[in-house]
């Protein structure tokens, strides 16, 4: 039986699973994604902007019930995120893990490619941190801009690792899928580094948390 953080993930994959709203809403590991790139994004969405990311373009929600429920439990997934990051405990959501069997899309495929989908998203809100930042900190804004690469490079490997092992055999690296588990180890602080380069970017803006929390 999967294990879960809380009662409200649990809620959120049972949504997520449930039969009326299987084809409705993204897999619960994208919905994960989506919350830690909204989580640490250098400016925070407000809710009517992402909340329609974990449904599926083609559908929609058939009842203001369902559509409540989901918002509700979306909100306190956030709120947690939030929290966890504001108290340096960054990692993935339990249960997410990285299989290299192959066989099978491992749930940390799902997550980067909720993660990369949410952090596209919100590429202007990035770009905009980025302008803020360049004004005064040229040196620093490139060293940041490498981290940042380093980090979207190893989410977007393991968004597609299919893909990843293609790309890096015709680079001539053949053995990029054997050493999958020993870069896996390193995914921890990648998270860390991701959050760590948007709170660096947010002491160039406005203070957008306090105004999220007052609202």
């Amino acid at each position: 039986m999967q294990k879960f953080e809380s009662s409200t993930h649990a809620s959120l994959n049972s949504l997520c699973e449930s039969e009326e709203l299987l084809g409705v809403l993204h897999p619960y590991a994208f919905i994960q994604g989506i919350i830690f790139a909204v989580a640490a994004a250098p400016e925070i969405p407000m809710p009517e902007k992402w909340l329609p990311w974990a449904i599926k373009t083609s559908n929609q929600l058939t009842s203001t019930e369902q559509a409540d429920k989901l918002t509700d439990i979306l909100m306190k997934l956030l709120q947690s995120q939030l929290q966890s990051m504001s108290e340096d405990k960054i990692h993935l959501p339990v249960g997410i893990t990285f299989n290299q069997d192959g066989q099978e899309q491992s749930s940390v495929a799902m997550w980067c490619q909720g993660m990369l989908f949410g952090h596209s998203q919100l590429e202007s809100v990035w770009q905009h941190a980025w302008n803020k930042m360049q004004v005064s900190e040229v040196t620093q804004m490139q060293q940041l801009q490498k981290d940042l690469s380093h980090c979207l490079y190893m989410f977007t490997t393991f968004a597609d690792i299919p893909l990843a092992v293609k790309q890096a055999e015709n680079r001539g690296n053949d053995q990029l899928l054997n050493i999958l588990p020993k870069i896996f180890l390193s995914f921890p602080q990648t998270l860390k580094t991701y959050v760590g380069l948007s709170g660096k970017l947010v002491d160039f803006l406005p203070n957008q948390f306090e105004t999220f929390e007052q609202k």
